[in-house]
């Protein structure tokens, strides 16, 4: 259920503070910044708990984000359009992507966060393919989301064959969302 973010305290000089006017202000507003579960800043970290073949093609391909670590407002489901983080509280989000592929020299390897569908400007990387190590990325933005806008990872491959995505823990997809501002 989407909430907002609580006003800050303003008042006139000369008025008391008085218990109420704390929790509707001041202790509402830091709840929000330091507290926990629902009543902090909205935040979510999934992961691919197993690897996802990725067919050769320039077409992002959705992440499928079956395991969660946190997700404070419920923005992620495991069993329902697993890609998406949908956002509960509008703002500005820092949104890191993380990802990997099988060695494999032919091609290259693309890994980006797209917002409803669409990638997002400074949110993608793209590098050739190495024979003797995985490919392995790591993508940073910040972007403006509204309530009911969702965030995936997105990843294509061209080398010619499917390939499978990373799935050991440091190398294999994983999408961190933090709400950073109004």
């Amino acid at each position: 259920m989407p909430r907002t973010v609580p006003a800050s305290a303003s008042e006139a000089p000369g008025n008391y503070l008085t218990g109420a006017l704390w929790s509707a202000q001041v202790k509402a507003t830091m709840d929000f910044l330091m507290g926990s579960g629902t009543n902090g800043v909205p935040r979510f970290k999934g992961w691919a708990s197993s690897s996802q073949s990725i067919a050769t093609g320039t077409t992002d391909v959705a992440i499928t984000l079956d395991t969660e670590d946190y997700d404070s407002d419920n923005g992620h489901s495991t069993s329902t359009n697993t890609s998406r983080y949908t956002i509960q509280v509008a703002g500005t989000y820092r949104v890191v992507a993380l990802g990997g592929f099988a060695a494999n020299a032919t091609g290259n390897r693309k890994l980006g966060i797209n917002i409803n569908g669409t990638a997002v400007r400074a949110g993608s990387i793209q590098q050739q393919g190495i024979a003797s190590n995985s490919w392995n990325g790591c993508v940073v933005t910040e972007v403006a989301c509204s309530v009911g806008d969702y965030i995936e990872i997105a990843m294509w491959q061209t080398s010619g064959g499917s390939l499978s995505t990373a799935a050991s823990l440091g190398f294999g997809p994983a999408l961190m969302v933090c709400w950073i501002s109004s």
